[in-house]
C-alpha cells in the first residue's frame, strides 16, 4: 500500500491489483448476479471504481461459473474497475454452511481472475456461546493455513485474511495473530452482525480497533458489512480503508433513502434534499407513482450516489486535514455513532496518536465536548507540558506557552467562547517555545550559540526566517507556524538534543544518497526518534550522528518497520550537491 496523504488514522493511499490501483478510502457497492438492480456499468457511471461480488454465487450457478471461467469475471460483468469477490463466508454465517470447498474456492476465485479475494472465514454474530466461537476460530486458523500452502498456485490475486473471534477478546487475539503471521497481502475485520443490526457501532469501532492492533500497518483493512454513508469517516478515522454493502439496494427496496444525516422514508418526501442525477430530474411524488421496480432502482442509484459522494468528501478532508471535524458533524446523525465515537476516542486515544499527524492545513473546530478528547488534540496538549515561560489559557488545551500563539494546532483553534490572546510573545519567546514543542526541552539550549534575530513578513509582520547572529537557522512556516531547521540549524540541535531524539538515523550504505537529496525510504533506515508523527519537521543523520539532510515525514516512526520501500521522509535540504 503506497500512502499520498493522512489524517487521523485514515490513509489516502492507493493499493496496485491486477485490475488496476485501488484508491483508498473507498466503498464497493455490492453486485449479485442474480439479482441486478443496478448494472456494473451503472455503477462505474454514478462514480464507483470498485465493486465486490460473491464468487460462492458464481460457482453455485452453471450458468454463470461457466461465464465467469471462460470469459474471466471483467469481461462477464462489463466492469473494468477493481472487484473484490467474497468467498460464501456470509452465506455459511446464514446458512450454517456452503457447498464448496475452502480450497475449491480459493482455486476459483484466482481462475476468474479476481483482483481482491477472501478465504472462507467464519463470521460471527454478538450472541455466538464461546463453545461456538472456539470452533469458528480453529475453521478461520485451518482455512488460512490452507490459503498459505496454496498460496504459491494463486499469486498475481490479492487475498484477504479476516480474523473472527466474535466478541471474545482472547479469541480475535489468536486469531488476528494467526492471519498476520500468515503473509496475507490485505486484512479484513468483520462487523459484528447482531450489533451492527442494532446501531450498536461501539461494538463495531472496538472490534476493528482490538483487530487492527494486531494487524502489520502497511497493509490495508476491509470492514466488512458497513453501509451507511453517515457511518464511513468514523471507521475511516479508525483505520478502515475499505468498505463492501448492497445496503445501497437493501435500503431502496424498503423504499427508504439515503442522505448523510440519516435515513428517510420516501412516502414521508415532499422534495428531495439532493441534486443527483436521479432528484434533480424527478420529484418524490413521481418516484411514488412508478412501477415498484423502476422506484427501487432509481432510489438505489440516488442511494448510491450518496455513499460515492461521501467517500469524495472523505478523501478531501483527508487530503486537508480535516477529517476529524468531518467525524464529528456527522456523528450527530446518531446518538449510537456519537457514542461510539467518545467512548473510541477515550479508550483508544492513545493508539490512535500514534498515526496522528503532527501537522494540519486547517483548523481544528470545536464541535462538542468529545473534541477534548481528539487525537490531535491530546497529543499537542502533552507535549507542551514542561514548557517554561509566559503562558495564556485555553479550554482544549490548558495553559498554552505564549510563543506558540500563532503555531498549529493552538492557533489554528476555533472555540466560539475563547478570548483572543491579547498579549504578544517576544522574539525568543517564540522561537524557544517552537523548537522545544517540535523537537524536545533540550532543543531551546541552541539559543545560546548566537544572537537571536528574526526576520518579519512586510505584509502580515508575522516571523519568518530565524538568525542566530549571522547564521540562518531556520524559518518559521506561515501556513502552520511551526519550525523548519535549516541545515545549520539541525546541525546545532543535533549538538544539544540527546540521541536518537529529533532524528532519523540511516544505513551507513544509503548514506550519501541521503547527503545528496534522496527521499529516505523504510528500508533505508536504522533507527530513530519514537515519538515521531506524520507530517513532522526532523533531521537526517548517519549512524556516527552526522547530519546529512532535513525533511519531513510521511509515516509514524512505529510503522517503518512494516513497510518496504514506501516513502519515509521527503528531503528538503542535503548537504551535498545533487550531481557527483
Amino acid at each position: 500500500m503506497r500512502i499520498r496523504a493522512r489524517d487521523a488514522s485514515a490513509r489516502l493511499g492507493e493499493v496496485p491489483t491486477r485490475g488496476g490501483l485501488l484508491r483508498t478510502p473507498n466503498f464497493l457497492p455490492v453486485y449479485n448476479p442474480n439479482k441486478p438492480l443496478i448494472s456494473p456499468q451503472e455503477m462505474k457511471d454514478v462514480g464507483v471504481e470498485a465493486l465486490i461480488t460473491n464468487s460462492y454465487i458464481i460457482y453455485k450457478n452453471p450458468s454463470l461459473r461457466d461465464r465467469a471461467i471462460s470469459e474471466g469475471l471483467h469481461r462477464m460483468l462489463a466492469f473494468d474497475g477493481v472487484i473484490m469477490t467474497d468467498s460464501g463466508a456470509y452465506q455459511l454465517y446464514r446458512y450454517g454452511e456452503v457447498e464448496a470447498s475452502n480450497e475449491d474456492i480459493i482455486r476459483f476465485q484466482h481462475r476468474i481472475g479476481s483482483d481482491i479475494a477472501s478465504i472462507l472465514d467464519t463470521p460471527m454474530d454478538s450472541v455466538v456461546d464461546r463453545k461456538r466461537a472456539e470452533i469458528l476460530v480453529s475453521i478461520t486458523i485451518k482455512h488460512a493455513e490452507e490459503w498459505k500452502r496454496l498460496s504459491g498456485e494463486v499469486e498475481g490475486t490479492l487475498w484477504i485474511g479476516t480474523p473472527q473471534g466474535g466478541l471474545y477478546k482472547d479469541l480475535v487475539r489468536r486469531s488476528a495473530k494467526k492471519i498476520s503471521e500468515l503473509g496475507f497481502q490485505y486484512y479484513g475485520v468483520g462487523s459484528i452482525k447482531r450489533a451492527l443490526e442494532s446501531y450498536d457501532f461501539w461494538t463495531q469501532a472496538d472490534h476493528l480497533l482490538f483487530v487492527r492492533s494486531f494487524l502489520q500497518p502497511d497493509r490495508p483493512i476491509h470492514f466488512w458489512g458497513i453501509g451507511h454513508p453517515a457511518t464511513f469517516s468514523f471507521f475511516v478515522a479508525i483505520g478502515a480503508d475499505t468498505f463492501d454493502s448492497a445496503s445501497y439496494a437493501l435500503y431502496a427496496k424498503d423504499e427508504r433513502y439515503m442522505t448523510t444525516d440519516g435515513t428517510l422514508k420516501l412516502s414521508d418526501l415532499e422534495e428531495f434534499p439532493c441534486s443527483c442525477p436521479v432528484c434533480i430530474r424527478r420529484t418524490p411524488q413521481e418516484l411514488k407513482e412508478m412501477d415498484r421496480n423502476e422506484r427501487m432502482r432509481l432510489l438505489a442509484l440516488h442511494n448510491l450516489y450518496v455513499c460515492v459522494k461521501e467517500m469524495r468528501t472523505i478523501r478531501s478532508a483527508i487530503r486537508e486535514g480535516w477529517l476529524w471535524n468531518l467525524v464529528q458533524r456527522r456523528a450527530r446523525f446518531h446518538p449510537y455513532l456519537l457514542h461510539a465515537l467518545r467512548k473510541t476516542l477515550e479508550v483508544y486515544g492513545r493508539l490512535l496518536s500514534e498515526y496522528e499527524p503532527f501537522t494540519k492545513r486547517r483548523a481544528i473546530m470545536y464541535l462538542g465536548e468529545e473534541s477534548r478528547l481528539r487525537p490531535d488534540v491530546q497529543l499537542a496538549a502533552r507535549r507542551i507540558k514542561g514548557i517554561d515561560g509566559r503562558s495564556f489559557r485555553t479550554e482544549l488545551y490548558g495553559d498554552v506557552p505564549l510563543g506558540l500563539k500563532y503555531a498549529f494546532p493552538f492557533g489554528q483553534t476555533v472555540y466560539l467562547e475563547e478570548l483572543e490572546v491579547s498579549q504578544e510573545p517576544k522574539d525568543e519567546e517564540i522561537v524557544s517555545a517552537l523548537l522545544q514543542y517540535q523537537f524536545g526541552k533540550e532543543a531551546s539550549e541552541i539559543l545560546r550559540f548566537g544572537e537571536l534575530r528574526l526576520n518579519r513578513s512586510g505584509k502580515t509582520g508575522m516571523p519568518r526566517d530565524v538568525f542566530l547572529s549571522d547564521v540562518r537557522i531556520g524559518f518559521i512556516r506561515p501556513e502552520d507556524g511551526l519550525f523548519v531547521p535549516s541545515l545549520d540549524g539541525a546541525r546545532l540541535l543535533v549538538k544539544v538534543l540527546p540521541f536518537p531524539k529529533g532524528r532519523i538515523i540511516v544505513k551507513e550504505r544509503f548514506r550519501n544518497a541521503v547527503a545528496r537529496g534522496t527521499t529516505v525510504f523504510s528500508h533505508f533506515v536504522e533507527d530513530g526518534d519514537p515519538d515521531i508523527r506524520p507530517y513532522q519537521e526532523v533531521i537526517v543523520v548517519s549512524v556516527d550522528d552526522q547530519v546529512l539532510a532535513t525533511g519531513k515525514t510521511i509515516l509514524s516512526f512505529s510503522e517503518v518497520r512494516f513497510f518496504r520501500g514506501h516513502p519515509f521522509v521527503r528531503i528538503r535540504h542535503h548537504v551535498l550537491s545533487r550531481v557527483e
